[in-house]
């Protein structure tokens, strides 16, 4: 992250503190202290939170959306987030690495974008990851690593407590284009064995300073709806994962996996319909992001060929982001109850 005085930090934070409509003024004492203080101050404390990715048993921790809470100076009826049109989807990497390999060595693992609909200029963001982990500091101290979705933001970060990050952006009003909003660099532990997941996530909080937030400044009625979906639907948590069975004498190994709900026939499938449960919901773009992250570690993802072919709704041969954000977007669409609901194929092609 970009290097800046003290007093430009101390006036961006106050500028994004304003902009959110908080009425608190940082004590002095703040203004006195250092930077790195500061930075905890101005981005929330919130010390002794609850962190559900520390439960250190293994098991991924999908983003709890139900802790959102509509901000009351919006001054508005509760938004239902299924008036959102979009598809707009902010993720964690799903890794799988052999142990052998990873035992004490740094793994980088994106926070990225795709299919923003609204202008952001405003970001803040609780960081949880299981405490097995240790972040390494970038080359300028900073935790955290800006992604070139906001390369143009002044952002800052702060470890509020060990297992808790806190990161914050503030640009002018942005169209975010699909990248990466973060990257962390983790260092696996050197006891790391086959079968253990350590969770990485996002996890909705409001500190009492400055709630967690995605916005344009004008917070008009799109981009409020917008921010209510992000933080409801639009998250997934991620996991670093150590490939293999966990070796254990005294239970029965319990595999949990995000590509599949039951078998697909390899001559059919239904398209965006990954799993085969006869339905095109965020289960199966929850899918296509994990088989995505496993064949970008070079690692197999786990379709058979029928899957494939039903994950690649725009046919452009390739399984990626894109096709999950797709499938995001359509099962929003069959969410608003249309008369005239169009097959996905020609939903995808319409957006073309």
């Amino acid at each position: 992250m970009r290097k800046r005085s003290f007093e430009r930090f101390i006036s961006v934070i106050t500028g994004f503190v304003c902009l959110l409509s908080v009425c608190r003024y940082f004590p002095d004492s703040i203004v006195k202290a250092d930077s790195e203080t500061a930075a905890i101050a101005a981005a929330g404390s919130y010390m002794g939170a609850y962190n559900p990715c520390n439960k250190q048993d293994d098991r991924e921790v999908p983003y709890d959306g139900s802790r959102w809470t509509q901000p009351v100076e919006w001054n508005v009826p509760t938004i239902n987030p299924r008036n959102y049109k979009g598809g707009i989807m902010l993720f964690f990497d799903k890794l799988g690495l052999d142990p052998d390999y990873a035992r004490g060595k740094v793994q980088r693992v994106y926070f990225s974008l795709v299919g923003a609909t609204e202008p952001v200029s405003l970001i803040k963001f609780h960081i949880f990851y299981d405490t097995r982990l240790t972040v390494k500091k970038n080359s300028d101290g900073e935790l955290v690593n800006v992604g070139k979705a906001i390369n143009d933001f002044t952002t800052g970060s702060a470890m509020i407590e060990e297992g808790q990050l806190a990161f914050y952006a503030y640009s002018e009003d942005t169209m975010l284009s699909r990248g990466s909003i973060f990257t962390i660099d983790f260092i696996i532990p050197e006891n790391a064995e086959q079968g253990d997941l350590y969770p990485i996530g996002i996890s909705y909080v409001d500190d009492g300073i400055v709630a967690d937030t995605f916005i344009g400044s004008e917070k008009n009625a799109a981009e409020r709806l917008q921010m209510t979906y992000v933080f409801t639907k639009g998250i997934y948590n991620g996991y670093i994962k150590m490939n293999g069975e966990k070796k254990t004498t005294t239970t029965t190994a319990v595999t949990v996996t995000t590509t599949t709900t039951r078998s697909v026939s390899e001559g059919e499938y239904e398209l965006g319909d990954v799993n085969g449960d006869g339905l095109v919901n965020a289960v199966d773009a929850s899918s296509v992001l994990a088989y995505y992250a496993m064949i970008s570690a070079n690692a197999d993802g786990g379709y058979s060929e029928a899957q494939k072919l039903a994950a690649d709704v725009d046919h452009d041969g390739l399984i990626n982001a894109v096709d999950a954000s797709d499938i995001l977007a359509y099962y929003a669409y069959l969410s608003a109850d249309d008369e005239n609901i169009m097959p996905i194929e020609d939903f995808v092609n319409r957006k073309a």
